[in-house]
């Protein structure tokens, strides 16, 4: 069972699905918490014991806009970077953009790229 690891919500409204920012851990892949795109400030929390089970429970979605991956090893990072599916994969950092670079989700998360040539090429016309 899904654990808060925060304070309980104070003054949010009456209506609606808001929740302030919190961690929830020991999620499983079979929560819902799991299988949707939450837009706020929300951290769901699993663990993994190798490489190959995070990238299996990561790609374990339909939807894919972005990751972080830790490690010493770069090696390690570039082997799990290839093989997670997501628009934007990051290496010790996160949130961090070079604004030439494109940007886009994988699967449901998004369609296309913005932002550097790639985000371009959809404007031009060559002849």
């Amino acid at each position: 069972m899904a654990s808060i690891l925060s304070r309980p919500p104070q003054n949010i409204p009456n209506s609606g699905y808001f929740q302030k920012p919190c961690f929830f851990n020991r999620v499983s892949s079979a929560f819902t918490l799991s299988r949707v795109e939450i837009f706020g400030p929300v951290l769901t929390i699993s663990t993994f014991r190798t490489p190959q089970e995070a990238i299996l429970k990561a790609n374990d979605t339909a939807y894919g806009l972005a990751a972080g991956i830790w490690s010493e090893k770069g090696a390690k990072i570039h082997q799990v970077a290839t093989a997670l599916k997501a628009g934007v994969i990051w290496a010790n950092t996160y949130n961090k953009f070079d604004p030439t670079s494109p940007f886009g989700g994988y699967g449901e998360s998004g369609f296309g790229r913005e932002g550097g040539r790639h985000g371009l090429f959809p404007y031009l016309e060559t002849i």
